[in-house]
């Protein structure tokens, strides 16, 4: 659904026009399924519904009146051979499009429902006029329309121009590659006008995105007419209109089952969807489902976890999941409770889909887990183990029979790992073709052994002034551009390592945490002389918990005067 047409359904009228087309389209037996539509789609579907010859007359009627008020008397109605008695037994059964009301001197007047009802009559018999033209006067005489539509700053012509180009793509009026479509392009880019916009999404959205995305991707204009610079306007434009977002989520005095049900529109435009801890159900997943398989959906990232989604709400995902138009990359299930049997649902995903389960594996579960890796491993880029305790002789299994340098991604934070574990992570990120880029193993008991043999560093794993030294060499030879030691006891001598790496010129560090690392003002000078050093660029120091006290300050503060310092943020 579009940003347009969700706003269209806060209108009582247009949300009755869209029951009764939705109302021959629903079938039982397809689960109630609704394929897309746009605002022409729906319209012709009531037209269809109809079956009425009064329609036909009061697409004429409609046209002549574009200019007029809504008011239509009898008189009007008998330009277009409507009588009395057949728009007064109209309206009666299709009151939305048509409404009877008593006029002055207990005259009977008529009105169109809504004046989208009429621009949509009025566009589909003027389509039938420019129809009746050969093929190549067609095109001219809709770029004639565009041109009309543009020359009224009020805005009067943009909703019947917008149906003139959703009939056209419903009836084959014009070829896809047509001038018009490539004029309107321009015309957009040249008067960034929404109006056209809003016409061209209607034609064909999908096959507008495309162009959107594929210039995003290469930097390449589709068109020669137009430069990349004001392609760079339609993106701005397209994410506007299209109510495009990176992250979604509710707010907390929102978060229920029925509150999720109101923001789909919402949930459809957005790469990430962040829904853990928001009381959700299984109710809620049949309109997940929905938004995961319909192809027009943004959705790449789905966090469920921390609900009370049962295996059969995760069975009923799974029918979007596996939906042919489904494009989800990562799902997380964490703390959902969820058992053995969901994972029966969950093996029929595609193998391009990351899922976050965090289920309690163990020493046991890691053999199983490292022989279906090392079957069956060529496609995995990340891997997550993250709060399960598979222990050193776990973790060893599958880093024994899996190339953990072929991930991007590894993920052992919390796993009850000790320095016995190193060896093979830090062979995988010595190796030459590794691609190896994110590693987080926070919260195990390596200690400063541990440290040395990974030459990495992670917070509140037991490091002391030992793992320091290991550090200063290895902060000139990795590209890491934020480096967390909290809570780890470095005291001063370790911290003075660290400072005479932070003045090598192949450092590349901008942000340092070094918060409850048992500091005094002994390490400050060290500090002030690497943060102010004329090759250092870290932006980012957090000293806070350390025992540093007015003596300290002073001491930073003489670097922090320093016109080579480039530090923004000092906590």
């Amino acid at each position: 659904m579009s940003k347009s047409l969700d706003f269209l359904c806060q209108i009582p009228v247009i949300c009755i026009i869209m029951a009764n087309a939705f109302k021959n389209l629903l079938k039982a037996d397809d689960g109630f399924k609704i394929s897309p539509l746009n605002l022409t789609q729906i319209y012709t579907n009531v037209v269809k519904a109809s079956n009425s010859a009064v329609f036909a007359k009061l697409k004429r009627l409609a046209l002549l009146r574009m200019a007029e008020n809504n008011l239509m008397s009898e008189g009007d109605l008998l330009q277009s051979d409507i009588s009395i008695e057949e728009a007064s037994s109209f309206s009666k059964e299709w009151p939305f499009v048509l409404r009877e009301e008593k006029g002055l001197c207990n005259t009977i007047v008529f009105r169109f429902g809504h004046s989208s009802i009429q621009e949509f009559l009025a566009a589909s018999a003027k389509l039938d006029d420019i129809e009746e033209n050969p093929l190549p006067l067609r095109s001219g005489c809709c770029r004639e329309l565009v041109d009309k539509a543009l020359r009224n700053a009020t805005g009067k012509f943009d909703v019947f121009l917008r149906f003139i180009f959703g009939l056209i793509k419903e009836r084959g009026t014009l070829e896809p590659k047509d001038r018009l479509f490539t004029y309107t392009k321009t015309m957009i880019l040249e008067r960034s006008s929404v109006g056209l916009f809003h016409c061209l999404r209607e034609y064909d959205s999908q096959a507008l995105l495309n162009e959107v995305n594929d210039f995003l991707k290469s930097g390449v204009s589709p068109f020669c007419q137009t430069t990349p610079q004001r392609w760079k306007l339609m993106v701005q434009i397209t994410r506007a209109l299209e109510g495009m977002q990176d992250n979604f989520e509710m707010q907390v005095s929102m978060r229920s089952d029925e509150r999720l049900l109101r923001q789909l529109p919402a949930i459809l435009k957005s790469r990430k969807a962040m829904l853990r801890f928001s009381n959700l159900t299984d109710k809620c997943c049949p309109a997940l489902a929905a938004v995961l398989s319909t192809k027009e959906s943004y959705l790449r990232k789905l966090d469920l976890g921390y609900n009370s989604i049962s295996d059969n709400g995760v069975r009923t995902l799974v029918e979007g999941l596996t939906d042919k138009n489904c494009r989800l990359k990562a799902l997380s299930l964490q703390g959902c409770g969820v058992t053995s049997q969901a994972c029966r649902h969950l093996k029929h995903l595609s193998k391009s889909c990351e899922i976050n389960l965090h289920c309690n594996i163990e020493q046991m579960g890691c053999y199983y887990l490292a022989s279906a890796l090392q079957n069956n491993s060529s496609h995995l880029t990340e891997l997550d183990l993250s709060i399960n305790m598979v222990g050193d002789k776990g973790a060893n299994e599958i880093f024994e029979k899996f190339d953990i340098s072929q991930l991007r991604r590894l993920e052992v934070y919390h796993c009850g790992l000790t320095v016995l574990s190193c060896r093979n992570i830090g062979e995988a990120l010595k190796s030459e073709d590794s691609s190896l880029a994110e590693l987080n193993l926070s919260n195990n008991s390596l200690k400063d052994a541990g440290f040395a043999v990974i030459s990495t560093v992670i917070f509140g794993c037991g490091i002391t002034r030992l793992g320091c030294g290991y550090l200063a060499r290895v902060l000139c030879s990795i590209s890491q551009l934020y480096l967390d030691l909290s809570l780890n006891c470095l005291e001063d001598m370790g911290v003075k390592e660290i400072s005479d790496g932070l003045k090598n010129p192949l450092s590349h560090l901008k942000t340092l945490n070094l918060s409850h690392c048992s500091l005094t003002d002994d390490c400050c000078a060290q500090l002030a002389s690497g943060i102010s050093s004329k090759q250092g660029i870290i932006g980012e120091l957090d000293l806070s918990g350390n025992d540093l006290q007015d003596k300290g300050v002073r001491k930073l503060c003489v670097g922090l005067r320093n016109p080579h310092c480039k530090l923004k943020l000092l906590s």
